[in-house]
């Protein structure tokens, strides 16, 4: 259903940046600022450079991050410290990592994917998205005409075909790239220029939708680019750059694939608020209490091996750990006709909507409001800012699956935000694509 292209990417020359290790980072949305200067002292060549600048206080509309990324990308070419490839190729990373106490290796193919809305269900969201995020990546996208950084994207690969050709390429070529990234995971890059294995990756990994896993945002954005374009130059040609936005495609069936929860915490919680959500918890949920100091271990196992119904683990100030197991049709009672079935048992939608906004008298507004409500991938540390009054509360989870996603996406709806974190992020900097006509 998708259409799935290889492309000629533009990458870091070798020869120019000996060390590829100091050039490459996460993907914008992840690096905090101390993150940001440390990418900044690297390397002069850093691709932080072209997709998060540096603010000034004399910025404006003639000189910015965004105008100071184009000249940045602009004179690289120039200089021949980023060359464009000769040939159409699509270009598999891998990645080895450890999560979860094991080392794991995740593949990719990095590829040109034609855009289509997502109401044709070629390229489906799982997660909703903010708006504002969207607007600057656009402001961006319009000095630049490039991609920097891969969407990272699932498709559904039922009998491994995809996957196992691309291991194959693993086994049986030289990697063009071997280097230990900033966070310490060896990645490895491929080039695929061979005709047969491009029209065998092509077909099997666009047979069916592929789901967007990270980077919602920038694939809005690119949609919104290309309208943009489309409106500038009445009648853009339909093979248009601008009408491939470049992802990291991984196959479902990949062992590698791993999923972590997004621990919650909320800023502040008011005595009234605590004392009626304990009060009114009961009737939704089966309880069992942990002393918030000697009964951690147990409380986190417990959580973990609740496997036949939904539970959230909630910690509060002054308060002992509880796992709340949601009681046999609890979620059905109240909302069948107002949460689609796919999603009204994940560990997400009961915390958003049955304890935070039924239970806890939260708002919309507060769902979006970063100051109050923030996350964490690790359960201790969302235990230890709760137990030193850093948060007043926090809420953790059990990871969302795999099969989840794909259920929710194909159904046409998404996951409340933050629903998943795929780890770890994909790597930037590896590949670039250009959205410009003439290249």
């Amino acid at each position: 259903m998708a259409f799935i292209a290889p492309f000629k990417g533009i990458l870091f020359a070798p020869e120019k940046v000996k060390d590829m290790s100091k050039v490459l980072t996460p993907p914008y949305d992840v690096i905090s600022p101390e993150e940001q200067e440390a990418f900044y002292q690297a390397h002069p060549n850093c691709v932080i450079r072209l997709i998060l600048g540096k603010k000034t206080p004399e910025d404006n509309e003639e000189n910015n991050p965004h105008t100071r990324s184009a000249a940045y990308y602009k004179e690289w070419q120039e200089q021949g410290v980023l060359t464009k490839d000769k040939e159409l190729c699509f270009y598999l990373i891998a990645t080895e990592f450890e999560a979860l106490g094991k080392i794991h290796e995740r593949l990719g193919l990095v590829a040109a994917v034609r855009l289509t809305p997502f109401s044709e269900g070629k390229v489906l969201p799982h997660e909703q998205t903010y708006s504002g995020v969207k607007s600057e990546r656009l402001a961006l996208f319009k000095k630049v005409h490039a991609n920097f950084s891969s969407i990272f994207s699932l498709f559904p690969d039922t009998d491994a075909g995809a996957f196992e050709k691309m291991h194959q390429v693993v086994l049986e070529q030289t990697p063009d790239v071997d280097v230990v990234d900033y966070a310490g995971h060896r990645q490895r890059m491929w080039r695929i220029t061979d005709p047969e294995t491009q029209e065998f990756l092509s077909k099997k990994v666009g047979e069916e939708s592929v789901y967007i896993a990270d980077g919602h945002h920038r694939y809005e954005t690119s949609l919104a680019f290309m309208e943009f374009l489309e409106a500038e130059n009445p009648g853009m040609p339909d093979d248009h750059p601008a009408r491939y936005v470049m992802m990291y495609l991984s196959s479902m069936a990949d062992p590698g694939m791993i999923i972590l929860a997004a621990h919650r915490m909320l800023a502040k919680l008011s005595d009234s608020a605590k004392a009626a959500f304990l009060e009114k918890a009961p009737e939704y949920f089966d309880i069992t209490e942990f002393d918030a100091e000697t009964g951690r271990e147990d409380f986190l196992a417990a959580l973990e091996n609740q496997t036949e119904r939904t539970a959230i683990g909630v910690a509060l100030t002054g308060e002992p750990l509880r796992l709340m197991v949601i009681k046999p049709g609890a979620m059905d009672k109240v909302f069948e006709g107002k949460i689609a079935p796919e999603l009204r048992d994940l560990d997400v939608t009961v915390l958003r909507d049955l304890i935070f906004l039924r239970l806890l008298g939260l708002t919309e507004a507060d769902m979006d409001d970063h100051d109050f409500i923030s996350y964490d991938t690790k359960h201790g540390a969302t235990l230890d800012k709760v137990a030193s009054g850093e948060a007043a509360a926090g809420f953790i989870l059990n990871a969302t699956k795999i099969q989840h996603v794909r259920n929710v996406a194909k159904a046409g709806l998404t996951m409340p935000r933050k629903s998943t974190y795929f780890y770890p992020k994909v790597i930037t900097g590896m590949a670039m694509k250009s959205l410009k006509a003439d290249e």
